[in-house]
């Protein structure tokens, strides 16, 4: 435990420039916070050094569970001087609290002797460091205090057991062991675990070299080149199943392997080693540390390239990872990340979900598992030494958690949500030939969001008659970067060509905010979602979104084809882009190039602003698509990201009816359509109020399409025009849950034999 504890100090105090790195760990059995590893104060205070929950600056940062930075720490009332550490030379202070399910079990504190003034930067990144070292840090208590104390376990932990982060030798006999992750794939799966592709043990690889440097520069040149073709075969595959605009994000792969100065440094390491592993072993590390050094995020992020092709070389070279045991069907597969080479590995006809270690949920693989509707977790630490091969494993792809050893109850809970589920689905899908207009005869046009070409089989599949929401950010995340007209063009005219004569809305880039890739926007916003992104980003780099429009207008001939403008604000930027758009199109014309002149462009109201002023933007555009997601975020000043708030987010808020209103009349003054996307179109309690409010269009995810097909079969559009009313005029989305509820009900399908009870667990 002191080891790590040391290790943990030296670490963060070179990463933050600082003359002091201390750690103070709440101890199990009192409520006082001991010094329990430091570089920089005096080493025999450690394990003596003890202050009380709300005690000093460290005390203070403990109780309320909130960072705290000063430039001048003494100067403060709160300041509490201990003698033993000779901290009196220290200056500026900043401390950050560990966390782990919500409560505080230790202090991560720099000192600098200088006066430092912290920036935001500054305190985000030690609170960084804070959320990733508290689960290692804890770790390494549990580990000392197991053998000895039973009590610290059940009183810190629930009686389903997270054991995140820690190892898989802990309280494994316990039932119902819960991890936690992001979630990052909807839809639940029960199956035995597959633990697939392990990263290689570096210091505990036995190699033997070969007796010369010849027959070590075969073996390691042999290992590239088959490393080289597993990862050309690989980009086929994804070429096949994804579209070949994805399977170029093994281009950076291939270039690695291909590139003379990464074979050079191999043999020159091999030349003063002799020795083939521990050659690639150190070229590999000088490049992992070079990006890690770089302060360009886009290229720190090439050093999952790095690492990736590295581990295929060593798999080759050391014969480790080569072979798999058989997969079971139903499996839910455990690896350390979710890369996108890991779908052209599998056998997906037997994956029912992915659980990985690393990584979050707009990652390529994260991307590509949504794509095939299955069910993923990621971000779930510890989970590779945690899991055991073969062990039964539940994951809730919607909630993040995941289940291992699971009992009956439990299993038997998740067994009765599946069999709803996949009852409910047949029945929907049997039905997906029926019109969708509601019983008094009005029509209501169900289509699809999707973002990649293989989601066009799915929006097909289940009965969409169009592309809603064409998501084109997809292809920029893939790519970290904009893409070339080129590659936006094919991918456009494959999907607009797919789904003729329905209609596809393209929506130009939207990203910033949750979805940022590296040298594009800002980085270091104080408030990304309030910032430059969508729409303002473009039109910051406006060459990349003439690239787009390009791209668009081009596409736009094979089929029919609409343009989306995301997150205008303002009949200023509405005009700005119309402008560029018309630059576009002259450009186009000048050198013979065919578009459609006629094509649609519409904007999306995800903005208070844009909702109060849709009468001006509707005079300026083609028709409206409210983003729910966004408009409830801005409108309720809630981050659905954010844990602590994101109960208040609701889009059946009064407010934002008020404004879904708003934006439909306006609309229909204009005598232009309004659609709507988002997950409130999905959200079965919000169906009957958007019906009422006059929403002609739902876009939604393709599993929901016969879903919502339903329900809108059983309205009547004289009863939702009375609710929504009436749900205007309610004080609390309670209420207005309460009336949709009851028309739900009124209706008779919350009784309907094949999908009532699957129904009414959705509506809870």
């Amino acid at each position: 435990m002191q080891e790590t504890l040391a290790n943990v100090a030296d670490l963060v105090a070179k990463r933050l420039d600082a003359d002091v790195c201390s750690v103070y760990l709440r101890e199990a059995q009192s409520e006082s916070l001991l010094l329990s590893a430091t570089i920089g104060l005096d080493p025999a205070a450690v394990r003596h050094v003890r202050l009380g929950v709300g005690d000093g600056l460290v005390g203070w940062v403990a109780k309320n569970g909130e960072a705290l930075a000063l430039e001048r720490a003494r100067e403060d009332a709160r300041f509490r001087y201990f003698p033993e550490t000779g901290e009196e030379r220290f200056t500026s202070f900043l401390a950050a609290p560990l966390v782990v399910q919500g409560g505080t079990t230790g202090v991560l504190v720099i000192q600098t002797v200088d006066p430092r003034s912290f920036h935001q930067a500054d305190v985000e990144l030690m609170q960084t460091c804070a959320q990733l070292l508290a689960p290692v840090v804890v770790n390494a208590q549990l580990l000392a205090l197991m053998s000895s104390s039973e009590d610290y376990r059940s009183t810190h932990f629930p009686p389903r057991t997270d054991i995140s982060g820690l190892g898989g030798s802990l309280a494994r006999a316990e039932k119902n062991v819960e991890l936690t992750g992001i979630p990052t794939s909807r839809g639940v799966a029960i199956g035995p675990v597959h633990r697939f592709g392990a990263p290689v043990d570096l210091d505990r690889v036995e190699y033997r070299p070969k007796g010369s440097k010849a027959e070590e520069r075969t073996d390691l040149l042999a290992a590239l080149a088959e490393a080289l073709g597993d990862i050309e075969e690989t980009r086929d595959t994804v070429r096949v199943r994804f579209g070949p605009e994805f399977a170029a994000v093994f281009h950076a792969q291939i270039q690695i392997l291909e590139d003379k100065g990464f074979v050079q440094n191999l043999e020159q390491a091999l030349d003063e080693s002799g020795d083939a592993f521990l050659a690639l072993r150190s070229v590999l590390d000088s490049y992992r540390e070079t990006f890690e050094s770089i302060e360009s995020e886009y290229f720190r992020e090439r050093g999952a390239d790095i690492i990736d092709v590295g581990q295929r070389i060593m798999e080759k070279l050391v014969g480790d990872g080569s072979e798999q045991s058989a997969m079971a069907p139903g499996s839910v597969v455990v690896v350390d990340q979710v890369l996108a080479g890991l779908f052209a590995r599998l056998e997906i006809d037997k994956v029912a979900a992915i659980v990985a270690e690393h990584g979050g949920a707009t990652s390529h693989g994260a991307i590509f598992a949504r794509t095939l509707e299955i069910p993923a977790v990621t971000g779930v630490g510890g989970v590779m030494s945690t899991v055991r091969q073969g062990e039964p494993c539940i994951v809730d792809g919607s909630t993040g958690h995941i289940y291992l050893a699971p009992d009956e109850t439990l299993t038997s809970f998740y067994q009765d949500a599946q069999h709803k589920y996949e009852v409910a689905v047949g029945h929907l899908d049997a039905m997906r030939g029926r019109p969708s207009e509601t019983r008094d005869g009005k029509s209501i046009t169900l289509s699809a969001n999707v973002g990649l070409i293989n989601d066009v089989r799915y929006a097909e599949k289940h009965g969409a008659e169009g592309i809603g929401l064409f998501r084109t950010e997809l292809l920029a995340l893939a790519h970290r970067g904009f893409p070339s007209q080129e590659e936006q063009e094919q991918l456009y005219r494959r999907v607009i060509s797919q789904m003729n004569p329905r209609p596809v809305t393209i929506r130009t880039l939207d990203l910033g905010g949750d979805k940022g890739i590296p040298n594009v926007g800002e980085s270091n916003e104080e408030n990304p979602q309030l910032g430059l992104r969508s729409i303002r980003l473009t039109l910051e780099n406006r060459r990349a979104f003439a690239v787009q429009l390009r791209a668009i207008f081009s596409a736009s001939v094979t089929g029919h084809a609409k343009l989306l403008l995301p997150m205008i604000s303002s009949v200023e930027e509405l005009r700005e882009v119309r402008a560029l758009m018309a630059e576009v199109r002259e450009g186009m014309t000048a050198r013979g190039e065919e578009f459609d002149p006629d094509m649609e462009m519409g904007i999306m109201i995800e903005v208070p602003a844009a909702a109060i002023a849709a009468d001006t933007l509707a005079a300026e555009c083609d028709f409206f698509s409210i983003g729910t997601n966004d408009l409830t975020q801005y409108t309720l000043a809630v981050d659905r990201g954010n844990e602590r708030v994101a109960h208040l987010y609701d889009g059946l808020h009064p407010a934002v009816i008020t404004l879904i209103d708003s934006s439909v009349r306006a609309a229909q003054r204009a005598d232009i359509p309004v659609s709507i996307c988002g997950e409130m179109a999905s959200n079965p309690l919000a169906v009957p109020i958007l019906v009422g409010l006059g929403i002609g269009e739902f876009s939604v995810v393709p599993a929901a399409v016969p879903l919502v097909k339903e329900i809108v079969r059983a309205l009547d559009t004289r009863e939702t025009a009375q609710d929504a009313r009436e749900a205007l005029s309610m004080a609390s989305a309670r209420e207005v849950r309460e009336i949709a509820s009851r028309r739900l009900l009124e209706s008779g399908l919350l009784d309907h034999p094949d999908i009532g009870d699957w129904l009414k667990d959705e509506i809870q």
